[in-house]
């Protein structure tokens, strides 16, 4: 599942969220950390945004 996100610097960016191991809350937004080693990055969405837009919900 692709996503949209923005990136602190505001640049769009196009996650591939089966690639994501976790994501969590950082600053203002989010630190997502994928399988590939060494990638984790952040961006301006809170985990709530995130994962709405994935469609989790909240048990």
């Amino acid at each position: 599942m692709w996503i949209n996100l923005t990136d602190v610097n505001g640049d769009r960016v196009t996650v591939n969220f089966n690639h994501v191991v976790s994501f969590n809350p950082y600053g203002t937004g989010t630190h997502i950390v994928t399988i590939t080693a060494g990638l984790t990055f952040f961006v301006k969405e809170t985990t709530d945004e995130i994962q709405k837009k994935v469609g989790i919900t909240a048990s």
